[in-house]
């Protein structure tokens, strides 16, 4: 809260989930959406009737028509690349903003009071453009954005900077859904500095979805860029799975990845393939490559 009690709202704006909070009572506390979610997918859609619609069901709406919906979006920010939805086109901090807007009436209701100011996060290497993008989602989204905090930072504020007469140095490896950065920084005296940062703004955990979707399909003698043209609804539907057998890697050993027929369904009983984390870190070796370049 600000000192006149109007709310600040903190917004982790995502390449693939973003979220919002607030502090209040001496500590912060995470806002959950309409559907009782603290993450909120950062994608947009346009349905056949013109409506736009963010979040969860955007999300739904990807599986059934990619070609109408927008995900990935932050990683154009700063440039002029544009989204086709439908008959529709935006651009990147416009989608951003739907994102924005979403959270804000989120927050809105959460509080039960109007909510104006935002601080929002962005990777520590945004350029200016970058940041100067990020902040126009906001202001379109009828948000006046206090400040924009690098990501690192806020996480070392977080976890790294409760004892401020402490001298320590940090790592901050922020490996996102779609950007990188890593950041090493120094508490001396009560002040945070930061040494240095780098990072990679087209890497992050949907590149690594991205390789295990293309893996599945090499297994069943398909290639992705063909797949894509002549069935986007099954490499769609492939990806949601590829997405949680991914997930499932992080806790077992090895995941069935069920395969989508051509429309996009599974039949009664559909093939799978099976993947075992060896495999999946040695499809991943570039990734992990490009990874440590920077840190």
């Amino acid at each position: 809260m600000s000192d006149d009690k109007r709310p600040i709202v903190g917004i982790d704006l995502g390449t693939t989930h973003s979220l919002c909070a607030v502090f209040r009572d001496g500590q912060p506390e995470l806002i959950p959406n309409a559907l009782g979610e603290i993450l909120t997918p950062s994608v947009v859609g346009v349905v056949d009737d013109g409506s736009i619609i963010v979040g969860r069901a955007a999300q739904e709406l990807s599986i059934t028509q990619p070609e109408r919906t927008a995900r990935c979006f932050k990683r154009a920010m700063g440039t002029d690349q544009s989204f086709q939805l439908g008959d529709k086109r935006f651009r990147s901090p416009e989608l951003s903003s739907l994102v924005l807007r979403s959270l804000k009436a989120d927050a809105e209701q959460f509080l039960d009071r109007e909510v104006k100011d935002a601080v929002i996060t962005v990777p520590a290497y945004f350029n200016d453009h970058q940041r100067q993008a990020t902040k126009l989602a906001g202001e379109l989204a009828g948000l006046t954005v206090r400040r924009i905090v690098n990501e690192p930072t806020a996480a070392a504020l977080a976890y790294g900077y409760d004892d401020k007469d402490a001298e320590k140095k940090l790592l901050v490896f922020d490996l996102g859904g779609g950007t990188f950065d890593v950041t090493l920084m120094e508490i001396f005296e009560g002040a945070l500095e930061i040494t240095s940062t780098a990072g990679e703004g087209q890497l992050g955990g949907e590149d690594f979805t991205d390789r295990l979707t293309a893996w599945s399909l090499r297994e069943q003698g398909m290639n992705i860029e063909i797949a894509e043209m002549t069935h986007p609804l099954r490499v769609a539907r492939l990806r949601v799975e590829c997405e949680l057998a991914k997930r499932r890697l992080s806790e077992s050993d090895s995941a069935a990845i069920r395969m989508p027929n051509d429309e996009g369904r599974y039949d009664d009983d559909p093939p799978s393939v099976q993947i075992d984390r060896e495999t999946f870190k040695t499809e991943s070796k570039r990734l992990l490559d490009r990874l440590e370049a920077p840190l």
